[in-house]
């Protein structure tokens, strides 16, 4: 099915790039935006699940990072920031399968781990440190991982820097978010209660629906770690979601298949050519009767005419070119115009008795020449609009009824 996704996102790429000027971007780049990141999905095994720790300095993140590796990787401290760039634990057998996908993401520090063969651990630049590039690094990585796990402490869990700053604009990702509280040795237990459940209220504040904040001591000052199991148990019911990928990425490219088909929705033929030739005789026919700029109104309105039935950006492109019309027009005739030097040429080139005026005396016309001037200068652009159209609907087309096929195919 992989490589059949992969075919599926090329057709969704051709449509997207047949579309572009042709339907709106509000509803082209939603679409050009799943294409991609079904892309990256698939550019790493399914079977790896890649994780990213986000938090504030000090809540303990890479302590916690540690403690899932099983092995001392990340720097743990209390210098503000220690994790001062994004690095990757990766299981010893996948680390050529994840190359590609680290790369991508533009993190160097790498180091390979015995542990669990399906888990990729990141450990993100602390998401308050004060060096701007370090939280620009957390916001753009995290839409991009498979799950974060954000962590936290009793004394910043409601720290406005971690739920203004990152977890409510990100919060349309929710579904990929777990939530930590770390140290809880730290608090009398009595109190556990009450600030895991202030977190849970400070998250639906900022959007999370039904956050679930597992309580974690990652590096407690006596005894074992606590929680640690649970976490990455809930971590390997994730993992087999993410080994549903196929099937989510299917889902999704439905989706942006029926938001293009809607976009070009009724945007059948607009018979140009049948519907041009006339409005072209009645222009030409008003200018050789001295209806110059009556003429090149009258274009101008068909233009506008096709416009209001061709939709999306194409109607925009034909409303900016119709306001041009009249002048190119003009043009036109000025250069059909037949000069007294010229009076002996072949009267094929013009017919005998059609004047015109341009506003001080008589004219006549090069008939074909101005039929051909005009066709050139006014029905040419239109053809080239409309053939633009007409690829991005066959590319949406086609795009679709490959979605469809391979839905049909697909059980479930």
């Amino acid at each position: 099915m992989h490589d059949a996704l992969i075919v599926l996102l090329d057709k969704v790429d051709v449509a997207v790039a047949e579309s572009r000027g042709v339907i709106d971007p509000g509803d082209l780049d939603p679409v050009a935006r799943v294409a991609a990141e079904s892309r990256f999905r698939l550019s790493y095994p399914e079977t790896i699940l890649v994780v990213a720790f986000a938090g504030g300095t000090g809540s303990g993140k890479s302590s916690l990072f540690n403690a899932l590796a099983g092995e001392e990787v990340a720097l743990t401290g209390g210098i503000r920031p220690m994790t001062v760039r994004p690095l990757a634990l990766v299981p010893a057998a996948a680390r050529g399968s994840l190359s590609g996908l680290l790369d991508d993401l533009g993190i160097e520090d790498r180091f390979e781990h015995e542990g669990p063969p399906w888990l990729c651990l990141l450990d993100l630049p602390d998401n308050d440190s004060i060096e701007v590039d370090h939280r620009h690094q957390v916001d753009s990585l995290i839409p991009r991982v498979d799950m974060v796990i954000w962590v936290t402490d009793p004394e910043k869990y409601r720290d406005a820097s971690l739920h203004s700053g990152h977890i409510a604009p990100l919060s349309g990702y929710q579904r990929q978010f777990l939530f930590v509280l770390n140290q809880v040795d730290r608090m009398d237990p009595a109190d556990v209660a009450y600030v895991a459940g202030d977190l849970a209220a400070a998250l639906r504040e900022d959007g999370v629906e039904a956050p679930e904040v597992i309580m974690t001591s990652a590096q407690p000052e006596s005894g074992p770690a606590t929680g640690v199991d649970l976490l990455l148990r809930r971590l390997e019911e994730r993992r087999d979601e993410r080994m549903a990928i196929h099937g989510k990425i299917l889902t999704d490219l439905t989706g942006a298949s029926s938001r293009l088909v809607m976009a070009t929705s009724g945007a059948q033929s607009l018979d140009f050519e049948k519907r041009w030739r006339p409005e072209l005789d009645r222009a030409i026919s008003l200018a050789t009767e001295g209806e110059v700029a009556e003429a090149g109104s009258l274009l101008s309105g068909f233009i506008r005419d096709l416009a209001g039935e061709a939709g999306g950006e194409t109607r925009a492109r034909l409303l900016e070119f119709a306001d041009d019309v009249p002048a190119r027009f003009l043009e036109c005739v000025a250069g059909a115009a037949i000069t007294p030097a010229h009076e002996g040429a072949s009267t094929s080139w013009w017919r005998p008795g059609r004047k015109g005026r341009s506003g001080s005396g008589q004219m006549e016309f090069s008939f074909r020449q101005l039929e051909e001037a005009v066709d050139g200068a006014i029905a040419g652009p239109v053809r080239d609009l409309l053939a633009r159209r007409a690829r991005a609907q066959a590319a949406v087309a086609e795009m679709a009824l490959a979605v469809a096929q391979m839905r049909k195919r697909t059980p479930g």
